[in-house]
């Protein structure tokens, strides 16, 4: 970076965090604040009082993170362009024409002064820090900065809070596939008619499965009402797919699907590597407890696996708030203020993606006249509308410059428009239920640590908007359950799967009660488990494809292994994770049925010994020295891949069968998680039903399951014998390695492209796992956060000794201790910093 540059670009910087300490932090009295670090580089903050403890946290995570935080911070606000150039003003534009960005501003004026002192706390800590990286460049400055000739900026407490509104409720809680639903349908109609089509579609998305596994236990069967096509489906115009961002098979923006060729690429991933391998769909978390009831050797055990997916640095930080109000210790995404795994020695809280359904689209008729108007409630009325200004950095005569360019936004009635399309005369807007509260949500979840009892931890999840799945435990081992979130309450007639008109008719009618959401507390089976799946048994499927639940669901992996013994160690419950990190999630549903179609049948040698493997096998995809998973692993791959494409690909037509056709099998690269793939959850059912001498909506198998199974087993057999040779015993399929990517979940570099990181083979698991045990006298307390604490990275290129240090830990199970009190922190290998907070 050339001096007058950086010379130019401190002064600006170092005004603007001086500004910003005198004008927001005025007549603020601290203590000190002690940053204690233990041998894993963990920073544990230790002030008087909740602006000393906050103040400290930020500028920890401003130690750790900070490229990874201005990268995340510019994603989140759509500020990319502006330092790395013109490829990311597509994702610029995505993020500001689809979130109302201007209201989380708005919401400070609603919140408490000692809430927003949290706040500003933590962007006062993170600032400092900026300035003290300003003023030593070449010791304290990232490289990816000096790289990329640009320099960190202090943060504002605005910035603090889109933080959590972009990596929570934009990215967990927004999920929709409304309008690939009903490109899907009506697709199926130019092929079948109206009503066949309707039959596929809702044997491939359905709403409510009574043979699906939920967290809070069933208590009676669940009743099923017909699945009738909406009346306005009929006169629904045809409308674009949803634009989305894409990312190549290295977890890189490649642009958005607008866009024929991006659009192209992206349903080729889909379609060989499944939904899981892009971050627009991929599902998240798992997490299992054992009450006191269930427990041995301690009064209850939980861990937690948040399946954020694999970046470097990593998405996890640890932390410890130890003053004022706070007294806590755990992990969380991204530096959040909240943390989201974590203990306070009465209680110990955790969480999950819930994926129900918040977000519903409506189809506006534009005014033909005046296309900046729509019709709703009997009359054309104005788009809310305002301009964002995107700067985006471009090289002019070999230098840099940035250009500012406008964008007009658009909010209807229902929310924000995100298509807009004059030419047809049509717009969608998209109504979000946590749209307005993302403050409060992050609050409540900052709020939580307060809490001493799973009733007052409860109560505090209320004020949570987004679709979240809560789980607590106490020390006297207690268990609870909540489902968290704000839910619509729908008009008569609106099919949640699919876009509604958007003339009012179908608008909202209100929010449903709390009290409408699933909780359970101390269940009899003395367990609560959850792997995103349906949270109770009378709650509805969310529109989005690629998560349908139905009784193929990975979660029965955790199920079955908690049912397996009355009582558990915490070795036996850590122990659960290797056990299902590397389980099938597909075949278990499959293979009874297969065994059944082949009863009788005449095989061949090959065939017979290729059946008594694939019965024999223990469905790990473990790989072995050479990289490659076992011969009963490549025989599930090409089974249910030939069986995927014979049952389904006649019914759904050549260019719908990318939405069914990926196996799910972790034979390519995968992005944060492993599910059962959409395809085989449609045939599931299907058996299913059969199985029950029921008729199903509609039969892939056209009457033939038992002799498709057959031919489908027999063709991937000989297909095998021809690519490998007729041993069952040699076949193999190689595994991709696991790797940290250099980049966040929209894409965005968040290290340098020299960091790479990875491990033999795919493991589904969390992106950290922690250990919680109840004790008498608080909590025990340990976890695992690859690669490391640190992702700084100097300018000559040499790695912080925490960079990478919890990765072996990581590939072998094994944990650290996280220390709680002071004297426990300071009794090991430590380094003490102390902050003057004026």
């Amino acid at each position: 970076m050339k001096k007058a540059l950086s010379l130019m670009l401190v002064s600006t910087l170092l005004t603007s965090a001086c500004q910003h300490s005198k004008d927001e932090f005025v007549d603020q009295r601290h203590s000190d604040v002690d940053i204690i670090r233990d041998s894993f580089g963990t920073p544990h903050i230790f002030a008087e009082d909740n602006y000393g403890v906050y103040y400290g946290y930020g500028y920890a995570v401003a130690e750790d993170r900070l490229y990874q935080m201005e990268m995340l911070r510019r994603t989140v606000l759509g500020q990319v362009s502006e330092v790395l150039g013109e490829k990311y003003l597509p994702l610029d534009q995505h993020i500001r024409s689809s979130y109302d960005l201007p209201s989380v501003r708005k919401q400070f004026d609603r919140i408490s002064k000692d809430d927003r002192l949290v706040l500003e706390a933590y962007a006062a800590g993170f600032s400092k820090r900026v300035e003290e990286v300003l003023a030593d460049q070449p010791a304290l400055l990232p490289k990816e900065f000096h790289d990329n000739e640009f320099l960190p900026k202090a943060w504002r407490a605005y910035d603090v809070a889109m933080i959590f509104a972009g990596a929570i409720a934009h990215r967990y809680s927004d999920f929709n596939s409304e309008r690939d639903n009903l490109v899907l349908w009506q697709n199926l109609k130019e092929q079948h008619g109206s009503e066949k089509a309707w039959r596929i579609f809702s044997a491939s998305k359905w709403l409510l499965d009574p043979d699906s596994p939920t967290t809070v236990p069933k208590d009676q069967e669940t009743q099923i009402e017909a699945d009738n096509m909406p009346v306005y489906l009929e006169g629904l115009a045809k409308i674009k797919k949803s634009k989305r961002v894409a990312v190549n098979e290295l977890g890189e923006f490649q642009g958005i699907t607008g866009e024929k060729l991006t659009n192209r690429e992206f349903e080729r991933m889909l379609a060989e590597n499944g939904f899981h391998s892009s971050p627009e769909f991929a599902p998240a978390s798992n997490y299992w407890a054992v009450s006191k009831a269930k427990s041995q050797g301690a009064n209850g055990i939980l861990v937690n696996g948040p399946q954020f997916g694999w970046s470097l640095p990593s998405y996890v930080n640890g932390i410890g708030l130890h003053g004022g109000d706070f007294n806590l210790v755990g992990n969380t995404l991204l530096g959040l203020p909240a943390l989201l795994f974590a203990h306070n020695n009465q209680i110990a809280w955790g969480s999950t993606a819930g994926l129900s359904d918040q977000v519903d689209e409506y189809v506006l008729t534009l005014n033909p006249e005046n296309p900046e108007q729509y019709w709703h409630q009997g009359e054309y009325k104005n788009f809310q509308t305002w301009n964002e200004s995107i700067f985006v950095k471009k090289n002019e005569n070999g230098k840099p410059v940035k250009q500012e360019q406008q964008l007009t936004v658009r909010k209807a009635a229902q929310g924000m428009v995100l298509l807009h399309d004059p030419e047809a005369g049509v717009a969608v807007s998209r109504a979000r239920a946590w749209e307005g509260k993302e403050l409060n949500t992050l609050l409540a979840w900052v709020n939580l640590a307060k809490q001493g009892s799973i009733a007052e931890a409860k109560r505090t999840v209320k004020d949570v908007a987004t679709n979240i799945n809560f789980y607590y435990m106490d020390t006297l081992g207690n268990i609870a359950y909540t489902h968290a979130g704000r839910y619509p309450e729908r008009a008569a007639g609106h099919d949640s799967r699919l876009p509604a008109p958007g003339d009012g008719s179908y608008d909202w009618l209100s929010l449903r009660p709390y009290s409408d959401n699933p909780t359970v507390e101390n269940p009899k089976q003395a367990y609560i488990s959850n792997w995103n799946n349906r949270p109770s048994q009378h709650w509805a499927a969310s529109d989005l494809w690629s998560l349908t639940w139905g009784r193929a669901d990975r979660v029965q992996l955790l199920f079955d292994q908690l049912e397996r013994q009355p009582t558990f160690t915490p070795d036996e419950v850590w122990a659960i994770n290797r056990n299902v990190s590397y389980g099938d999630v597909s075949l278990p549903f499959l293979l009874p049925y297969l065994n059944q179609a082949l009863e009788g049948s005449k095989l061949n040698d090959l065939e017979a010994s290729a059946l008594a493997r694939l019965n024999d096998w223990d469905q790990q995809w473990i790989a072995d020295d050479d990289g490659n998973y076992p011969p009963e692993a490549a025989l599930a791959e090409s089974f249910i891949g030939v069986l995927l494409k014979d049952a389904l690909q006649d019914d759904v037509g050549d260019r719908n069968f990318y939405l069914y056709s990926s196996t799910a099998y972790p034979v390519r690269p995968l992005g944060a998680s492993m599910h059962t793939g959409p395809g085989i959850k449609a045939l599931v059912k299907n058996l299913d039903a059969l199985a029950r001498d029921e008729k199903p909506i509609y039969d892939f198998f056209n009457g033939q399951s038992m002799q498709l199974l057959n031919r489908s087993f027999r063709k991937a057999v000989k297909l095998l014998s021809v690519e490998q040779g007729p041993v069952p015993g040699k076949w193999r399929v190689a595994a991709p390695v696991m790797e940290w990517q250099p980049v966040n979940f929209r894409g965005v570099p968040q290290a340098g492209q020299q960091a790479r990181v990875s491990v033999p083979e795919y493991a589904n698991r969390g992106s950290e796992n922690n250990l919680f045990i109840a004790r008498d006298d608080g909590f025990e307390a340990f976890d695992s956060i690859p690669p490391g604490q640190s992702g700084f990275v100097s300018i000559d290129g040499v790695e912080s000794v925490h960079y990478r240090d919890q990765l072996d830990m990581f590939e072998n199970y094994k944990y650290k201790k996280i220390p709680y009190t002071r004297d426990e922190i300071t009794s090991g290998k430590h380094h003490i910093k102390t902050l003057k907070v004026k």
